[in-house]
């Protein structure tokens, strides 16, 4: 369907049923004539681009997208364990290999790439990735999991995303300032 704004330009959306859920999606999209087949947007928004981080390395990512497979598919332990090696694979990244995760975990706040107040939360990805990786009558839930995943996403996008953002931004400026040669 075609809808126009103040300005009289044309948006296009299409209404679609979630066979999972039962629920609606609006999907936000070019005109039906246009070549762009690219969908723009949806809303409700996808539940995957919450979790979606930029300028992650391959070397963390694999274990980051592990454990949201593994999540998405309601196995909360082995979804721990994978948040615990991200973590892992994050300090690797910076060159911190200690062989105990606490004192990775230690290191990543004393070389400065993560600030104090993450403290708390890298111990509790740690903790609940002890929990899902040992066998005892002690068990991860899906809660427990989603919040150490939130919590997981907020330092890859603090250690990977926002340095990532800012070296584009520098180059974005570098390459404005140069000047153009014909």
């Amino acid at each position: 369907m075609q809808i126009k704004d103040k300005n009289s330009e044309s948006k296009w959306w299409a209404a679609l049923g979630c066979p999972a859920c039962g629920n609606a999606v609006l999907i936000q999209h070019g005109a039906p004539d246009s070549p762009d087949g690219s969908a723009y947007r949806t809303v409700p928004r996808a539940k995957h681009a919450e979790t979606e981080i930029k300028h992650l390395p391959e070397d963390v990512e694999r274990y980051y997208t592990d454990a949201l497979s593994v999540l998405r598919v309601g196995v909360p332990d082995a979804a721990a364990v994978q948040l615990r090696r991200t973590l892992e694979a994050a300090a690797a990244h910076y060159s911190i290999k200690e062989k105990v995760l606490v004192k990775s975990i230690e290191k990543l706040i004393t070389d400065g790439h993560v600030t104090q107040s993450f403290r708390p939360l890298l111990h509790h990805i740690r903790e609940v990735g002890n929990v899902g990786a040992h066998a005892s009558d002690e068990r991860v839930d899906q809660a427990t999991a989603e919040r150490a995943l939130r919590f997981t996403t907020q330092l890859l996008r603090n250690l990977f995303e926002v340095p990532g953002e800012l070296q584009d931004l520098a180059q974005t400026s570098e390459d404005e300032a140069s000047p153009t040669t014909p």
